[in-house]
């Protein structure tokens, strides 16, 4: 046998064995792995938050209807996919005095000059991301006419989300009426404002 059919056989048997042995470790070879499992949580959240802690209607007279100044403006956040409400309930359900014992109405409709009633309306702005806030019915009157929502003792949906929100905005102006048979005092009302997952 001449030395070159031998390193071609040689060459030729080789190349099998070389090919047969990644085949079989392709098969049947041991592979080696790991997993890493990543894992976070985020804590649910809702907040909310009132830019004013008092407004003032001054001196009410019975030839007009008065608006309070400032007005308050409430931002609500919560990051729960269902949505959150801002609510409110105040004191006294309408300006009341304790000296004489007397409660200046709250009112729904549309106030009248000479007639007691005593609301708000509200609106919400751009401020914010995430879904938008809906202002319930009863609230939502021309922000600058005369139609007010009645205010409760009780706690009342004033907005909703139906969708998580980041720092969205509602604004109240707050109206009120008199009639010449209102008692003279001084009258207040506290309106407390909180925010729940809907």
């Amino acid at each position: 046998m001449s030395i070159e059919l031998f390193l071609k056989r040689y060459y030729t048997v080789a190349s099998a064995v070389i090919v047969l042995a990644l085949l079989w470790l392709t098969a049947f070879g041991t592979v080696s792995s790991s997993t890493v499992t990543v894992s976070a949580t985020v804590a649910e959240s809702i907040t909310c938050s009132t830019d004013q802690t008092s407004t003032s209607f001054g001196a009410l007279t019975s030839s007009a209807i008065a608006t309070s100044t400032p007005n308050a403006s409430s931002t609500m956040s919560c990051n729960v996919g269902i949505g959150c409400n801002l609510s409110i309930n105040d004191s006294s359900a309408g300006l009341a005095t304790s000296s004489p014992a007397y409660t200046i109405p709250t009112t729904r409709g549309t106030l009248s000059v000479g007639t007691e009633g005593y609301g708000i309306i509200a609106t919400t702005t751009a401020t914010g991301s995430g879904g938008a806030l809906s202002i319930k019915s009863i609230y939502l009157n021309n922000f600058n006419g005369n139609a007010v929502g009645e205010l409760n003792t009780t706690s009342t949906v004033l907005a909703s989300s139906t969708a998580s929100v980041s720092n969205r905005e509602v604004v109240v102006k707050h109206k009120a009426a008199v009639s010449g048979n209102t008692q003279a005092a001084s009258y207040t009302d506290t309106i407390t404002y909180s925010c729940t997952q809907n």
